[in-house]
């Protein structure tokens, strides 16, 4: 029963997370543009590591992503 647990929870997160640079690719943003968009709360990540490393891993819900990119201004 564990191992259909985590194949779903592997299904799920294959599916609906997305990592920093997929995130950008759907949004059309370079890593600055995005980073602003993070930091004035037009999005937030679903999980992230803790600290302040380099090394951190954010992942964000593509549902999330779709809709910021699909009402984001276009300069």
């Amino acid at each position: 029963m564990l191992i259909n647990n985590l194949d779903q929870l592997h299904a799920y997160m294959c599916d609906n997370l997305l990592s920093k640079q997929q995130a950008m690719l759907i949004t059309k943003q370079s890593a600055t543009a995005f980073q602003q968009a993070e930091r004035t709360g037009m999005f937030h990540p679903f999980f992230e590591t803790p600290g302040k490393t380099s090394a951190k891993v954010k992942l964000y819900l593509r549902s999330d992503i779709e809709e910021y990119a699909r009402n984001k201004r276009v300069r």
